[in-house]
């Protein structure tokens, strides 16, 4: 994509450029299943009506339309652009799995940062309360880690659920 801005509508300044192809690229977003003729056909009625309308989204590109150069350059941005599109498609899988193992690793480094730490006051405080709640004997907490009372805290709570509907 990058190449295509090095190489396409060099006539146009800078931000005419980086505007055209950002529009470009939400339009063929936009309209994904169409073909690369219906989608520059639909651009272009779209920018005339808009331009009658004196609301243009580029004041500057109706007379650009009767240029075939420019429609070439259009239709190779379209289908780069779709191009762009199928590829992130298709590898929305390998990043979806990326993310469940990212999260697997951070879950995994959080307990065994917990498990070297000693349990703060507050978790003391509220296995003490759970265990009087429930009328449970508690468990010694001496030599205990953060990652213990946490999962011991857990336990209690799912044994003794209320039915409150958790979100």
């Amino acid at each position: 994509m990058y190449y295509l801005k090095n190489t396409l509508f060099l006539d146009l300044t800078k931000n005419q450029k980086s505007a055209l192809f950002g529009f470009i690229k939400s339009f063929v977003k936009k309209h994904e299943q169409k073909t690369t003729e219906e989608i520059l056909a639909l651009f272009i009625e779209d920018e005339q009506y808009y331009y009658e309308q004196k609301n243009p989204h580029f004041e500057w590109i109706i007379p650009e339309f009767e240029k075939d150069s420019f429609l070439k350059e259009l239709t190779v941005l379209i289908n780069e652009n779709k191009k762009q599109l199928a590829l992130k498609e298709a590898q929305k899988p390998f990043i979806e799995r990326q993310k469940a193992l990212a999260k697997e690793q951070r879950k995994k480094a959080a307990e065994f940062k917990l498990s070297k730490q000693p349990p703060t006051k507050k978790q003391l405080y509220y296995y003490d309360m759970l265990c009087k709640k429930y009328k449970i004997n508690q468990e010694p907490v001496e030599n205990l880690s953060r990652l213990d009372l946490k999962n011991m805290i857990g336990k209690i709570i799912d044994e003794h659920d209320t039915g409150i509907k958790k979100i």
